[in-house]
C-alpha cells in the first residue's frame, strides 16, 4: 500500500512536511497545498520557497496545481518541471466556494466538455514536446465525483479514461458536500472498476479500522491518500502499516519541534500560534484535556502563553 498525504492549505507546509517526515517516515509522497496557476505566469514569493527542493530534503514531493486556462497551467507545469520535479498534480477537488466560484478546482466539475478540452491541450503539448526531445513530466489528477450527485460521475470519468493519466485520486464526494456527509462509496467502486488509469482513494481514513473496511470492498487497491485523519494523529499510517502509533510523549516531542519548525520560517509569533491552533482543530482528542485548558490554548496571545497552555495539556504545566 502507497500512502499519500493530502494537501490541506495553510497546514501541510514545507515545515509540517519536513518534522511529520523526521518523526513519522513512511509517507510515499507528499502533495503540496496547490500553487496558483494565473494570467501572470509568476508564483508568489511564498508558493516558490514551500517548493524549493532544500525545503523538501528527503521527502518525495508533488506540487499541486489549481487552474482551468490550459496557457496558464502549462506555463506553471513547466515552471515546476524546471525545479526538478517530475511528477505534478491538477486540483479539481477544492469545493471552496471562493476557488470553485471561478471555475477552478472542483468547480471545473460542472462543464466535462470544457474539461476535455483542457486535458486534450496539456497533454497534446506534452506530448509535441516530449517528441522534441524535451523531458516528459507525470501528471496526477485530484478529483471529486462531481457537483451534485452521482449521475454525473460517469461523464467525467469518461473523460479521464481518454487520457494517460499518471494517477487518478478520486475523493467521492460532491461539491456540494464539501467535507461533511459521507464518501459515496458506489460511485467509488466505478472509478475503481473502470478507470483505465490506476486509481487512489481519498476520504476519511481516520483508523486502522477505516483502513481494513476499505479493503475488504476494494482488495486491489494499492494507494490511499489521508489528511484531516493524518494532522489530527500523525502516526497513523504508521497503524495502518500494523506498528503501535504514538504515545503522548512523543506526541508531545512532534509537537514541539513543528512550533520550533514554524518559528524558523515566520517571524512573526502570532502566525505560527495560529498555525499551531490549526493543528490543534484536529488534534484536540488525542490529548486527554479539560475543556477549560483547551480554551485557555485557542486565547493564547503570544508564545509565552500558547506554550504554558500546550504544557497543561501535555500534563507537564504547573
Amino acid at each position: 500500500m502507497r500512502f499519500y498525504f493530502a494537501p490541506m492549505e495553510g497546514i501541510t507546509l514545507h515545515p509540517f512536511r519536513q518534522i511529520h517526515h523526521e518523526f513519522f517516515p513512511g509517507i510515499t509522497k507528499y502533495f503540496t497545498p496547490f500553487l496558483v496557476a494565473n494570467q501572470t505566469c509568476t508564483f508568489k514569493r511564498k508558493e516558490i520557497r514551500d517548493i524549493l527542493p532544500e525545503n523538501n530534503r528527503g521527502l518525495s514531493l508533488v506540487p499541486q496545481i489549481l487552474g482551468n486556462k490550459a496557457e496558464e497551467v502549462w506555463w506553471a507545469l513547466r515552471e515546476l518541471q524546471s525545479y526538478g520535479y517530475q511528477e505534478l498534480n491538477l486540483n479539481l477537488g477544492c469545493p471552496s466556494p471562493t476557488v470553485t466560484s471561478r471555475g477552478k478546482g472542483a468547480g471545473f466539475l460542472a462543464d466535462p466538455d470544457r474539461l476535455d478540452a483542457f486535458l486534450d491541450s496539456i497533454f497534446e503539448k506534452r506530448d509535441r514536446e516530449t517528441g522534441e526531445g524535451i523531458e516528459p513530466f507525470l501528471l496526477s489528477v485530484k478529483t471529486r465525483i462531481g457537483i451534485e450527485d452521482g449521475r454525473e460521475a460517469a461523464a467525467l470519468l469518461s473523460v479521464y479514461n481518454r487520457y494517460p493519466i499518471h494517477e487518478l485520486i478520486v475523493h467521492p464526494r460532491f461539491k456540494k458536500q464539501l467535507y461533511k456527509g459521507t464518501p459515496d462509496l458506489d460511485v467509488f467502486q466505478m472509478f475503481y472498476e473502470e478507470s483505465r488509469n490506476p486509481v487512489c482513494y481519498n476520504g476519511d481514513i481516520r483508523t486502522a479500522e477505516d483502513q481494513d473496511e476499505l479493503l475488504k470492498r476494494f482488495p486491489k487497491l494499492e494507494a490511499v491518500m489521508i489528511g484531516r485523519g493524518l494532522v489530527r494523529d500523525p502516526s497513523l499510517v504508521r497503524q495502518l502499516q500494523g506498528n503501535e502509533g504514538a504515545d503522548l510523549l512523543l506526541l508531545r516531542k512532534y509537537h514541539d519541534a513543528l512550533a520550533a519548525g514554524y518559528r524558523e520560517c515566520f517571524a512573526d509569533d502570532l502566525h505560527v500560534i495560529g498555525k499551531m491552533k490549526e493543528i490543534w482543530y484536529y488534534m484536540e482528542d488525542r490529548v486527554p484535556h479539560e475543556e477549560k485548558d483547551m480554551k485557555k490554548l485557542h486565547k493564547a496571545r503570544n508564545m509565552a502563553q500558547y506554550e504554558a497552555a500546550a504544557a497543561k495539556l501535555f500534563g507537564t504545566g504547573q
